[in-house]
């Protein structure tokens, strides 16, 4: 997943982040194309703010080169989006390469840009974003060094890898992913701005999945509060996979009144 969900950009069209191209697992055969639609609503403040955000994910895998490339555009009233990124696999595993991240809601630019260097362990990190109510800017431009052996993601590849089973796990079972986002203080606050700006942190986030017991699908519940001060410890995000563990939907009921909702059509 490339950037945290910090506060603007997690209640914009970056949440469509999460819904991270589905096709690029297991069966799919070298220089394969993927598109599918998506749907997702977001009501801020008990629905005094709402969008609603239609778009579509492409994918491109050339297993043989070891390669794949993805692209994610959305389009509403007020909002709009585009990400574009690439990668590599490695043990068929998918290890991104770059992303960019440009993103518009109400006349406010965001965007994050990263660069991941694997043979020097250095991931350049860079993002301009804007608080929700006042419009503050926060920026961050800095370096993350990778300790030996460190995985990372996005959460493109994060979501490729789980279909995979190519992600990290711990000892209990649980699923670890490890990305680059922007630091902050626990405590910051929607409209909060360091004087001094900001750096960039690895923070690594973990998670049980299991049969849902009606549908025998695999689900999740996330817990989004190390990425924004908007989610709640409580109240962790529902994320249910299709049968092919590629993500199908998205749930979370956040602070103030926010809730989010998104679903994933099937591909072709």
């Amino acid at each position: 997943m490339p950037e945290g969900l910090t506060r603007r950009r997690f209640l914009s069209v970056p949440l469509l982040a999460l819904l991270a191209p589905r096709a690029a697992g297991a069966g799919l055969p070298s220089g394969a194309a993927f598109t599918r639609a998506y749907q997702a609503d977001l009501s801020v403040l008990f629905n005094v703010l709402s969008f609603a955000v239609e778009g579509t994910v492409s994918e491109e895998i050339d297993r043989a080169a070891g390669r794949y490339r993805y692209t994610l555009t959305g389009q509403g009233i007020g909002v709009s989006g585009r990400t574009t990124g690439a990668g590599i696999i490695r043990d068929g595993r998918f290890m991104p390469t770059e992303a960019l991240s440009l993103h518009t809601v109400r006349g406010r630019e965001n965007r994050t840009s990263l660069t991941y260097d694997y043979q020097r362990g250095l991931v350049a990190y860079h993002s301009v974003s804007h608080t929700l109510f006042l419009g503050r800017r926060r920026q961050a431009d800095d370096v993350v060094t990778l300790p030996p052996g460190q995985h990372v993601d996005d959460v493109v590849s994060a979501e490729l890898n789980f279909a995979a089973d190519k992600l990290d796990r711990d000892p209990d079972g649980a699923y670890r992913i490890t990305v680059v986002r922007r630091a902050r203080p626990a405590n910051e606050g929607p409209d909060d701005v360091a004087a001094g700006g900001y750096r960039a942190e690895l923070a690594t986030v973990r998670f049980h999945a299991g049969p849902d017991p009606v549908t025998g699908r695999l689900t999740a519940r996330l817990d989004l509060s190390g990425f924004s001060s908007w989610a709640k410890p409580t109240q962790p995000a529902r994320i249910a996979f299709s049968a092919d563990r590629h993500l199908a939907s998205v749930e979370s009921s956040m602070m103030l009144g926010t809730t989010f909702t998104l679903r994933l059509a099937s591909g072709s």
